[in-house]
């Protein structure tokens, strides 16, 4: 059974993987269109403020370039560095900070013809080149996508964190759990054993042997069913009502006095690939929940229903019904509304159906102090198997 947790929590945490790569390429994915529009944008402000340049050198000396002025002039974030045809640096646009610094000024200017091809400004006597490189806002904004992943990323180790808690809280639990399961179902025919030994010595002749042997192989029992839960069990072609009903004739002579317990089972055998130790380990902690649910008594009614491909089985009590704040909760290991559960039987039911069986099992209805129903579902074989 563990081995079935570990592998789900396996395929959870590739799932999350590829989860959480496809979120990170989506921020990088979006970050590229976002930054290649940036620069597209800003290629189109150098194209307008060139050819504004280029305008004011073409007008006579008395024609109005008050427009194309204000064009370049409203140039305030993008660093531009103009040259002459042999690239001598001629003049400086937002780079005051470096601009006499001649040194650091022409590794500006390599990195700007890394950066984005050149505008040309023709002159009378030849011509110059404008080499711009990327705005403030825009080397600002490279930063985001990393800014993001590691805000995301710390997020994710924090839900990783909690997850893990609660996991290594739940596994305790099962362990927990077992433990006390183990020691609660070794303990009745435990204790019947030793009374039939002190009757025999007593008086031999009347110790009654098959009930010895009921305790003995119930014990024999219980160990196989415990020896199931670190390895994957074999399924076998079962008549479902009969497994049933097995577990039914032991509970029968072992309930109180005030709760009555019937089996309406189908009108057709019904088959499934069952592991009769581990579904009879299913059916009687079912029971046993309908028992703990009515301390006031009442019956509990199990009842099998062909429905085609599937076999749906109803356990039926008439309890106080479960809340609905606690459906959810309910198959969870140590999730218990007694006030001496353990939160097990429940928990065991859920994982031997769903990851042993391929099967289901939920509460089917419930309503206030009218009772409960749970319902199994397993895949129907039509016919039974000769292995």
């Amino acid at each position: 059974m563990l081995q079935e947790v570990d592998q789900f929590r396996k395929c959870q945490r590739i799932i999350l993987m590829l989860v959480l790569l496809g979120i990170i390429s989506a921020i990088l994915w979006h970050s590229y269109i976002l930054f290649k529009h940036i620069k597209e944008q800003e290629r189109v402000k150098m194209e307008i403020w060139a050819e504004a340049l280029q305008k004011i050198i073409e007008s006579p000396l008395n024609a109005d370039v008050s427009l194309p002025l204000k064009v370049v002039s409203k140039n305030k974030d993008i660093p531009v560095i103009m040259t002459d045809s042999l690239d001598n640096i001629m003049a400086v646009y937002n780079l005051d900070h470096i601009k006499h610094d001649t040194l650091r000024l022409y590794k500006k200017l390599s990195r700007f013809k890394e950066q984005n091809d050149p505008f040309t400004v023709k002159l009378d006597n030849g011509y110059q080149k404008i080499y711009y490189g990327d705005s403030q806002i825009f080397n600002t904004l490279t930063w985001y996508p990393l800014i993001l992943i590691v805000i995301f990323g710390l997020f994710v180790l924090i839900g990783y964190l909690y997850y893990r808690t609660a996991s290594m809280s739940e596994q305790n639990l099962l362990w927990a759990g077992m433990a006390k399961e183990a020691a609660h179902q070794i303990g009745t025919p435990l204790s019947s054993l030793i009374g039939w030994t002190e009757l025999m010595k007593a008086d031999p002749a009347s110790v009654p042997v098959e009930e010895m042997k009921k305790d003995i192989f119930r014990l024999e029992t219980i160990s196989r069913r415990f020896s199931k839960i670190g390895s994957k069990p074999q399924l076998f072609p079962a008549e479902v009502n009969e497994q049933i009903q097995t577990a039914v004739n032991y509970f029968k002579p072992r309930i109180p006095g005030n709760i009555s317990l019937e089996f309406k089972p189908s009108a057709k055998p019904l088959y499934a690939m069952l592991n009769p130790e581990l579904f009879q380990w299913v059916m009687e902690n079912l029971i046993k929940n309908a028992i703990d649910a009515m301390s006031r008594g009442g019956k509990i009614m199990i009842e099998t229903k062909d429905a085609g491909k599937y076999i749906l089985i109803d356990i039926s009590d008439e309890g106080g019904g479960i809340p609905k704040k606690y459906r959810n909760k309910i198959f969870r290991a140590g999730f218990s509304t007694k006030k001496r559960g353990w939160g097990l039987g429940l928990s065991v039911v859920h994982r031997i159906i769903k990851n042993f069986h391929k099967g289901q099992v939920f509460v089917w209805k419930s309503r206030p102090e009218e009772g409960t129903t749970f319902r199994i579902k397993l895949k129907k074989i039509e016919k039974e198997i000769n292995l």
